[in-house]
C-alpha cells in the first residue's frame, strides 16, 4: 500500500506533468500561429516595398519617354516641318531634329505624320500614306485633335510580332497655345519585352527566391522576370496558366477592391503580392515562397524555448509555479525595455489623451527629460520645444490606425528628415505606438543629393505627395519653382566639370537660403535643374522668391581655380501655383512649372516666367 505522501506526490507530479504538457502544447500552437502570421506580414511588407521600388523605376523610365515625346511635339523646328514638309530649307533641319530625338528614345526610332503631306514616316523613311477611310488609320486624327499633350496605347502582336508594344503619341499644334489646331502627330513605339528588361536586375538578392510578373486588366501576362517565358509564347499567357487557382484568386480580388489598391494573398505557402501600375493600367505581382523554417532561427523562438524551460524547472522543483510562470514574462519585458532604451530611434507609447506611458531613452534625450519617471503621465507634446517636432507627433497621434510618412524637421539650423511610423496598439486600449526614424542619419535611404546637399528627386517626390494631400485637405495654395541654369553645357565645356560642380554648389546655396520656412523644400531635380517647393504660398509670393533667386544668381561671382578671375551664370525659372483638388494630380504642378521654364528659355533666358492667372 503506498504511503499517502507518495500518492500525493504522484498526483502532484501527474498534475504538474499534465499541466505543463497542456501549457507547452497550447503555447507552442499559439506561438507557431503568431509567428506564422508575423512571417506572412513581414514577407508581404518586404515584397510590397520591393514592388514599389520597381514601380517607381518603371514610371521614371516611362515618364522620360513621355517627356521626350512631348518635347519633340513642342519643338519649333518640328512645327515648321509639319507646316512646310516640302520646303527644301526647312525639311532637312526638321528631319534632323526628329532623328536627334529618335536617338534619345529607348526604341531609337521616331514615327511621325503631318496633315500637309498625308504621309507616315518612321525616322526619315516613308512607310505609307494616310487613308481616312482605313480603320487602322483612325488613331491619327484622334491623337492629332486631342486636348491632352500625349496619349498612351498598348497593343499585342502589332505588325505580326508576338510582343506587347507601347505607343506614346503627342499632337503637334499649329502654334504654342494649348487650344491651337493639331497639324500632325509624333510618336514613340516601344517593344515592352526589351524595354522592361531593366526591371529584372541584380537587386533580386534583396528579396531571395522572388519572381516578378506584369499583367493587364484581362489577366494576360505582359512581362516576367524570366524573359524567356514571354519571348517564347506562341500566344498570350494568362495568370491562370502560370498560377492555376492562385491566378483566379488574384483576378477575383482585383474585381473586389479599388483600382489603386495593393494586396497580398497566400496560396499553398506561396505569397502573391500585387501592386497597380496606373500609368500603364497594369499590375505587377511578386511571387515568393514563404520560408516558415525561419521560425526556428528567430531569436524570439529561443526566448520562448527558454521560457518553457523555466516553467518546466518550476514544476520539477515544485515551488510557486504560478510565480515561475510569470517570471519569464517579466524577464522578457525587461529585455524589451533594454532593447528600446539602447535603440537610436525615437520610441514612445501614449494613451488616448496623448499622455506618455513609455518613452525610450533616445526620445527622452531629445526632450531633456532624462529620467523616465519625469516623462510618464505628461502630454507628449508638452515635452518638446521644437514646433516642427510637435507638429510631426501631433499629426501621427491624430491619424487613426496605421500611419506612415516622411516629415521634415528643423533642428537648430539643420534640416532633418524623419520617417514616422504610428499605430493603434489594439482595439481595447486607446493608445498609440510611435516610432521616429531619423532617415537623414541613415545613408541607406539616400534622400540627399551628394554634390549640393539639397533634397534629391526621390525625396522631392515623397514630399510633393505629402504636401499635395495636406493642401487638398486644407484648401491651401501650393507653389513650385522649376529652375535651369542657362547655357550650362557651354560653361562646363569652357571651364571644366570641377568648376561646373562649384557653380552648382553656389546656386544650390542661393536656393537654400531662399527656402526660409521649415516646410520649404529645395531640390536638385537632376543635372543643372533645380526646384523649390513652397507650401501655402500664393502666386505673388512665389514670383517674389523666384525674382530674388534670379537676381542673386546673376550677381554671384565664382572664383576660377588657380586664377584671379571669376565667372558668373544666369538662371531661367518657371513658376506654377495651384490649389490642389481631388481631380488634379501633384504631377500637374511640376508639369505646369516645367512648361513655364521652357517658355522662359524660348524668350531669351535669365528670366522668370509665371503660370498665367487661372
Amino acid at each position: 500500500m503506498p504511503r499517502p505522501n507518495s500518492t500525493i506526490k504522484h498526483k502532484v507530479v501527474v498534475f504538474s506533468a499534465r499541466f505543463f504538457f497542456f501549457i507547452l502544447t497550447s503555447g507552442s500552437v499559439i506561438f507557431s500561429q503568431v509567428m506564422r502570421h508575423f512571417i506572412i506580414a513581414q514577407s508581404a511588407k518586404e515584397a510590397m516595398q520591393f514592388a514599389e521600388n520597381k514601380r517607381l523605376l518603371l514610371e521614371s523610365r516611362l515618364n522620360r519617354e513621355i517627356e521626350l515625346t512631348v518635347r519633340l511635339a513642342e519643338s519649333p523646328l518640328v512645327r515648321l516641318l509639319f507646316l512646310n514638309p516640302n520646303d527644301p530649307v526647312i525639311r532637312p533641319l526638321g528631319v534632323k531634329e526628329v532623328l536627334s530625338y529618335g536617338k534619345a528614345f529607348s526604341s531609337g526610332v521616331v514615327s511621325w505624320a503631318c496633315d500637309a503631306d498625308g504621309r507616315y514616316y518612321e525616322g526619315d523613311a516613308h512607310l505609307t500614306s494616310y487613308d481616312p477611310d482605313d480603320a487602322y488609320h483612325q488613331w491619327y486624327p484622334a491623337v492629332r485633335d486631342q486636348k491632352e499633350s500625349f496619349s498612351l496605347n498598348i497593343y499585342y502582336d502589332y505588325f505580326a510580332v508576338e510582343d506587347w508594344f507601347l505607343f506614346i503619341n503627342a499632337p503637334v499644334r499649329e502654334h504654342e497655345s494649348e487650344n491651337a489646331k493639331g497639324i500632325g502627330v509624333v510618336g514613340n513605339r516601344i517593344a515592352l519585352t526589351a524595354f522592361l528588361s531593366f526591371l529584372y536586375g541584380a537587386d533580386y538578392a534583396s528579396l531571395p527566391k522572388a519572381d516578378l510578373y506584369l499583367f493587364n486588366s484581362g489577366g494576360e501576362i505582359t512581362a516576367a522576370r524570366d524573359s524567356a517565358l514571354v519571348a517564347s509564347m506562341s500566344k498570350k499567357a494568362l495568370l491562370s496558366d502560370c498560377f492555376a487557382k492562385a491566378g483566379e484568386k488574384i483576378l477575383s480580388e482585383i474585381q473586389r477592391i479599388a483600382p489603386d489598391s495593393s494586396f497580398s494573398l497566400v496560396d499553398n505557402n506561396i505569397q502573391y503580392t500585387v501592386m497597380p501600375i496606373p500609368s500603364l493600367n497594369w499590375r505587377m505581382v511578386v511571387v515568393r515562397p514563404l520560408a516558415f523554417s525561419l521560425i526556428l532561427d528567430n531569436p524570439v523562438t529561443i526566448v520562448f524555448a527558454a521560457m518553457m524551460g523555466a516553467i518546466f524547472l518550476a514544476f520539477v522543483i515544485f515551488t510557486a509555479y504560478i510565480v515561475s510562470l510569470i517570471k519569464p514574462v517579466i524577464a522578457l519585458t525587461g529585455i524589451m525595455d533594454i532593447i528600446l532604451s539602447i535603440t537610436p530611434n525615437l520610441v514612445a507609447v501614449v494613451d488616448e489623451k496623448s499622455r506618455v506611458i513609455y518613452m525610450g531613452k533616445a526620445m527622452r534625450d531629445m526632450t531633456g527629460f532624462y529620467n523616465a519617471k519625469d516623462c510618464e503621465g505628461k502630454p507628449i507634446l508638452d515635452l518638446f520645444n521644437n514646433e516642427d517636432m510637435k507638429s510631426m507627433l501631433d499629426e501621427a497621434i491624430q491619424q487613426g490606425g496605421c500611419f506612415e510618412t516622411i516629415y521634415k524637421v528643423m533642428i537648430g539650423d539643420k534640416r532633418q528628415f524623419f520617417k514616422v511610423l504610428a499605430n493603434d496598439i489594439d482595439s481595447t486600449f486607446q493608445g498609440k505606438f510611435l516610432l521616429l526614424v531619423n532617415v537623414t542619419a541613415m545613408m541607406m535611404y539616400g534622400f540627399t543629393d551628394p554634390l549640393t546637399g539639397l533634397a534629391n528627386r526621390r525625396n522631392f517626390d515623397q514630399c510633393l505627395q505629402d504636401e499635395w494631400k495636406r493642401a487638398t485637405r486644407e484648401r491651401l495654395p501650393l507653389s513650385f519653382l522649376m529652375m535651369d541654369l542657362d547655357m550650362f553645357k557651354r560653361y562646363n565645356d569652357t571651364y571644366g566639370h570641377p568648376q561646373g560642380d562649384q557653380m552648382l554648389k553656389v546656386v544650390a546655396d542661393i536656393i537654400t537660403r531662399a527656402a526660409k520656412r521649415p516646410a520649404d523644400l529645395a531640390v536638385r531635380m537632376g543635372g543643372e535643374e533645380f526646384g523649390l517647393l513652397l507650401p501655402n504660398t500664393r502666386r505673388s509670393g512665389a514670383l517674389e522668391i523666384a525674382g530674388h533667386i534670379r537676381r542673386e544668381v546673376e550677381r554671384s561671382r565664382v572664383p576660377l581655380a588657380n586664377r584671379e578671375e571669376t565667372t558668373s551664370i544666369t538662371i531661367s525659372i518657371g513658376v506654377a501655383c495651384m490649389i490642389p483638388t481631388l481631380r488634379r494630380k501633384a504631377e500637374n504642378l511640376v508639369s505646369a512649372a516645367d512648361k513655364r521654364l521652357y517658355e522662359a528659355k524660348r524668350h531669351g533666358r535669365n528670366r522668370v516666367c509665371p503660370q498665367p492667372r487661372s
